[in-house]
């Protein structure tokens, strides 16, 4: 994109706008613009290094410590949470920022005279629907790997729809769900009847299982148009990360490098094909995309209607290369601040996207793969680490990923004793270069990942 942020930037530090607070449990998804908006704030209740480097940086947060509450909305309506925004916002509209709109954080914003800058939670149950993407793409006539909507019936007439002969393996949707706790993927008669017996009566996506790559791309819609981020590849099925066969672990700025410019096109038209029809149902701002990658076949797979788990880091990235960062046009958007669309004609063409910077960078998330909570009994100090004769050296106590060399690595992790529910994040680690070779992590990053998992105790 355009290196002309800071023309753009005075927009949200300018007096009118008032008090930017960012609610989340998790700290780590309320960075991004901290250092660039003066007014701004971040509300958390998980307790980690993160929270005391934000202070050391001078940041204003308020952290809760309190594992208990697990989302924005119960975050919200603490009173210690609304007297410090009313207080903060000196008598002027505070703005409130969450990962994901809800019914409770919009009548809470209602109640208080808030400003909630996202999209109607109606919007976005109806979006995210996974159910509902297959009649989207239907409707737009976007591949969608063959995805029908179906009613999971007993096993009896259902197994009908399964062929299981020549390895053939299927795919099952629920509605919602995150970071794959709602897919399905069917290998055998085992898997179908474990399906029919917990979801009977309920309808479902269904679709042949893909034998290919999966990417997401980073979208952002507002009448300034539509902007499309890189490609960004999907780490998927690393079970010692996500319990979940088909969920994600992570994802590799650098692996899209090696996409067909047929590919590209592709994936660039269905997605301003998205965009357009979600702008038409007044959606604004920020969504992720995912999609799978087959043989130079493009399937759509899902729209995620909110702030995607990437945006922290993608939001840093645009900021270290002098980018407008799709974070400032979200927040622009629902301010309804006049952006230099000037500045951005020129990225609205697929051209000017196919040839923009590929970032250098990777991310891999734990979590939880126990079906209980779990407990981090020994946690690693958050910072960058400098991996030699295998050990794990401590550099600098940090929260940025700025400037990584090779065999250097950020560590992010959840304080000791934390208690962390399933499927649920408690560390993550940040490279700034790519990890992955041939859908695996490279032999010499393997190690490193190994030599963290093993320094963090969790019982």
């Amino acid at each position: 994109m355009t290196s002309n942020y800071k023309k753009n930037k005075k927009l949200l530090n300018a007096k009118q706008v008032g008090s930017i607070f960012f609610v989340t449990p998790n700290p780590n998804r309320g960075i991004g613009l901290e250092e660039e908006i003066k007014d701004y704030h971040i509300i958390c209740s998980q307790k980690t290094d993160l929270v005391d480097c934000l202070k050391n940086e001078k940041i204003s947060i308020l952290c809760l410590d309190d594992d208990n509450i697990k989302s924005s909305g119960k975050l919200l309506e603490s009173k210690k949470v609304l007297d410090y925004i009313k207080k903060q916002s000196k008598q002027k509209t505070a703005n409130i920022i969450t990962f994901k709109p809800s019914p409770k954080i919009h009548k809470i914003c209602k109640d208080n005279g808030f400003r909630y800058l996202g999209n109607d939670w109606r919007l976005n149950r109806k979006l995210e629907d996974k159910v509902e993407f297959v009649d989207i793409t239907n409707r737009l006539k976007i591949p969608n790997a063959k995805s029908r909507i179906i009613k999971i019936e007993d096993q009896e007439r259902f197994k009908d729809k399964f062929n299981f002969k020549n390895k053939n393996k299927y795919v099952i949707q629920l509605p919602r769900g995150y970071s794959g706790n709602s897919t399905f993927l069917i290998e055998n008669k085992n898997d179908l009847e474990k399906i029919v017996e917990k979801y009977e009566n309920r309808i479902v996506k269904f679709s042949k299982y893909i034998e290919g790559d999966a990417y997401t791309l980073n979208v952002c819609v507002g009448n300034f148009g539509i902007v499309v981020s890189q490609l960004i590849y999907q780490i998927t099925g690393l079970t010692l990360f996500n319990k979940n066969q088909l969920g994600t672990s992570g994802n590799d700025y650098v692996y899209s490098e090696r996409l067909s410019s047929i590919e590209k096109k592709r994936i660039f038209n269905y997605t301003k094909k998205i965009g357009k029809y979600m702008a038409q149902l007044g959606y604004q701002g920020i969504f992720g995309l995912d999609l799978i990658i087959d043989k130079n076949d493009v399937n759509l797979i899902e729209i995620n209607p909110r702030f995607v788990g990437s945006i922290p880091a993608f939001t840093k990235l645009q900021l270290q290369n002098q980018e407008v960062s799709f974070l400032f046009l979200h927040l622009s958007e629902f301010l309804g601040l006049n952006v230099d669309s000037e500045l951005l004609l020129e990225d609205l063409s697929y051209e000017k996207w196919n040839k923009q910077n590929i970032f250098s960078f990777s991310q891999l998330v734990l979590r939880n793969t126990k079906d209980v909570p779990i407990k981090i009994v020994e946690p690693m100090v958050s910072g960058v680490y400098k991996f030699d004769q295998d050990k794990l050296i401590l550099k600098n106590k940090t929260y940025n990923f700025k400037n990584l060399n090779d065999k250097e690595v950020l560590v992010q992790c959840l304080k000791k004793n934390s208690i962390v529910s399933p499927d649920t994040e408690y560390a993550n680690i940040q490279f700034g270069y790519g990890i992955i070779e041939h859908n695996h992590i490279k032999k010499e990053y393997k190690k490193i990942v190994e030599t963290i998992l093993n320094n963090i105790q969790l019982k």
